[in-house]
């Protein structure tokens, strides 16, 4: 009995109607801020930024902003970023930021991590987290915090 009403209470917290009668998951936002000394070491050990959902549950990738908080050195030898499934070979859910639009801007700079292209097919994993990736090369110079806010919902399929 209390694991039905767990359920129907997660489904009532997470299920919005939508004006056409059809239903629309709730969105989630969470807010994840990097280190210097994590950026550096991005591409050997991709950032958690939201954490598997559990059997059954597959996150999906909204949109995501970067905020660059510049320090006083620029991230040299960097790669793209991108927000993958479970490491740097997960599936890309998220475009490829460009190291020039973000990792190497000698000023504070946001920018906007957007979906794969929607046109494309996108297989989503089940029970995978979602986490910052470098594409290549690993950052050697640079001093700069960054703070990842992620928008995603979680589509339960039990």
């Amino acid at each position: 009995m209390a694991a039905n009403r767990a359920n129907i209470g997660w489904y009532l917290d997470n299920q919005i109607g939508g004006e056409d009668d059809r239903i629309t998951g709730r969105v989630y936002e969470k807010t994840v801020k990097l280190t210097s000394a994590e950026l550096l070491a991005l591409r050997a050990a991709p950032k958690e930024l939201v954490a598997a959902p559990g059997l059954g549950q597959v996150l999906q990738f909204v949109s995501a902003v970067g905020f660059l908080d510049y320090n006083s050195a620029v991230y040299a030898n960097n790669g793209e970023l991108t927000i993958r499934y479970t490491d740097n070979s997960g599936t890309a859910v998220s475009d490829a930021v460009a190291n020039t639009a973000l990792f190497h801007q000698g000023d504070d700079c946001y920018e906007e991590f957007g979906k794969v292209d929607p046109d494309a097919e996108l297989e989503l994993t089940v029970n995978a987290a979602l986490v910052l990736s470098e594409g290549t090369g690993e950052a050697i110079t640079g001093d700069s915090p960054m703070t990842i806010k992620i928008f995603y919902r979680i589509l339960d399929f039990n």
